[in-house]
């Protein structure tokens, strides 16, 4: 089912992991592009995006949808204050710019330039090599990964059914996380892309 943005952060709200990597796999390209074609700075459009993304995980009900229930507006205009807030506390312009007065420009970052920010790393691409590092661990690491991550059940949850104390379910999933960052081919363990997903994914087992 494709759901709009305002059910999927309805679902955020409630604590639905899967709506929130729905969200961010729809949104992630295109916030990225239009971040970095501002700042022409990889570092500072990660942080940006890192920072919203935590945003919609905390306070889901402030992102704003439109007629169609769509959010794609309020993020970019929310990244576009960023931008401006990240070139004023650098004084890279003068401090009491106004939105008016700095003004982005609308063209489109090339396609050499698109394609070497994503460095090859589509997120289902990226999923799927998360799942085969998965795959390859311990049978108890693996039911845990599934239940909190791709089925949404909550630690208690999870804990029953394993009859495990919520404790370890915890430190079964960080073992698993921090497991996934380690057994990454090569090319994919400097990836930014794939230190915000990996990082979100913490981030989701606190809410």
């Amino acid at each position: 089912m494709n759901y709009t943005d305002h059910t999927l952060l309805k679902k955020i709200k409630s604590g639905d992991r899967p709506a929130f990597m729905i969200l961010y796999e729809r949104y992630w390209d295109k916030l990225y592009s239009f971040v970095f074609v501002r700042t022409r700075d990889k570092e500072i459009s990660e942080e940006l995006l890192q920072n919203l993304w935590v945003k919609i995980l905390e306070r889901p009900d402030m992102i704003q949808t439109d007629e169609s229930e769509s959010a794609k507006g309020y993020l970019l205009r929310y990244l576009h204050y960023r931008v401006i807030d990240y070139y004023n506390s650098s004084k890279k312009i003068p401090s009491m710019v106004s939105i008016e007065e700095f003004d982005f420009p609308e063209s489109e970052i090339t396609d050499t330039e698109y394609f070497e920010i994503l460095e090859n790393n589509e997120i289902s691409t990226l999923f799927a090599m998360i799942d085969q590092v998965v795959s390859q661990l311990p049978s108890l690491e693996q039911k845990v990964y599934d239940m909190r991550i791709r089925k949404n059940m909550s630690v208690p949850e999870t804990a029953k059914v394993l009859g495990l104390s919520n404790k370890t379910v915890s430190n079964k999933l960080s073992k698993t996380l921090s497991e996934i960052r380690e057994q990454l081919s090569p090319e994919y363990q400097s990836s930014k892309k794939i230190i915000s997903i990996l990082l979100l994914m913490e981030l989701m087992t606190k809410y």
